[in-house]
């Protein structure tokens, strides 16, 4: 005969996993070693993006160069000089793009290093038995979950309850997991950009092809921003869930009827996939 003891068992094992994949999030997002690991076991490919780079610098400048000249009264020494700067400056960029764009990344990652202890103590479920209960069922419904009450005869509510309990924790689930492929996607993003950076700062050379290079400095500044905003939301998530679990908003008494847990695993996801759109619009990269 089932009883609602057994429904505490499905639960616990629910929140072991979700508790895990939220610790992975976490470790996704303060880890610094990802990204330097991806963008030094390519060297061939580095060096070949920086020969390309340095050859589209050339042509840029040429192309800068001859369309200027064609207006005699531009052509003095101090133009010419600052011309040929500036195509300098941009083999610098392209010599050291991997440098810059770190550099970059790491400024804006220290703050998460700094707070990532205050991150990684928490949990995405946390609490007793009762709280974690309320996470996937209403509160009447828990406390016969706690107290382990026996069913009656031929009575299949705690089939029932089990069976939403795993729909329920299914879902989650699988919205924990889209929240990981969008930290992990941002990881790709941030290696590709880091990689292929020489090719968008070698428009340095040329005026007419500049913002090219300054709108992916700006892009690439959004996506370590992001890390940032991510960190903000993990942080105010647990304030965030302490309410829903109290049912107290304001002077409102809010009743979830045991879907805290979808709600909050819901709304989490949704910020940690706007927050690339977030940082953009920051970095003003739209």
């Amino acid at each position: 005969m089932w009883s609602y003891g057994q429904c505490m068992d499905t639960i616990k094992g629910i929140v072991l996993e979700l508790n895990t994949m939220f610790s992975m999030l976490i470790e996704l997002l303060t880890s610094d070693s990802l990204l330097t690991t991806a963008t030094t076991s390519l060297p061939n490919l580095v060096s070949a993006i920086k020969a390309t780079s340095l050859t589209l610098c050339v042509m840029f400048f040429l192309i800068d160069f001859f369309t200027k000249t064609l207006h005699l009264q531009w052509v003095t020494w101090e133009n010419v000089l600052m011309l040929f700067l500036k195509l300098i400056a941009a083999k610098v960029c392209v010599d050291n793009a991997e440098l810059f764009t770190t550099m970059l990344y790491r400024g804006f990652n220290g703050f998460v290093n700094a707070i990532s202890g205050t991150i990684t103590q928490y949990r995405f479920i946390d609490g007793d038995d009762m709280t974690r209960a309320q996470f996937f069922v209403s509160a009447s419904d828990a406390s016969l979950i706690v107290n382990n009450v026996e069913a009656k005869f031929l009575d299949f509510s705690p089939l029932l309850l089990n069976l939403q309990i795993q729909i329920l924790g299914l879902i989650m689930k699988i919205i924990m997991i889209l929240a990981n492929v969008v930290v992990i996607a941002r990881l790709f993003e941030l290696t590709v950009y880091t990689m292929i950076a020489p090719v968008p700062l070698s428009t340095f050379a040329c005026d007419g092809l500049m913002d090219v290079g300054k709108g992916f400095l700006k892009s690439y500044a959004a996506v370590s921003l992001q890390a940032i905003v991510l960190a903000i939301m993990f942080l105010s998530y647990s304030a965030v869930n302490t309410a829903l679990i109290s049912g107290n908003i304001g002077a409102q008494n809010l009743t979830l009827n045991g879907l805290t847990g979808l709600i909050t695993t819901l709304t989490l996801a949704m910020g940690v996939m706007q927050s690339g759109a977030w940082s953009k619009k920051i970095c003003g990269a739209m």
